[in-house]
């Protein structure tokens, strides 16, 4: 988890950088209900910074502990 605001706003493009992915799976992402979204009043997508964060845990566990260290 980073030291900045875990209430931080953070646009699809910040929040891809964020979990190694593209700005469309991000959107998808949030389309399938896997992370949560805020809309502004525009309809803008907007992702809290402890969400995206959560999910790139996540994602890092889910990776097997050999291809994380190179072992066999």
């Amino acid at each position: 988890m980073s030291d900045r605001n875990p209430e931080e706003l953070l646009t699809p493009s910040e929040a891809a950088h964020i979990l190694s992915l593209s700005s469309d799976t991000v959107r998808l992402l949030s389309d399938k209900g896997i992370l949560p979204t805020l809309r502004t009043m525009s309809g803008r997508r907007l992702f809290r910074r402890v969400d995206v964060e959560r999910l790139a845990e996540e994602r890092l566990r889910k990776v097997q502990p050999s291809e994380r260290t190179g072992s066999v």
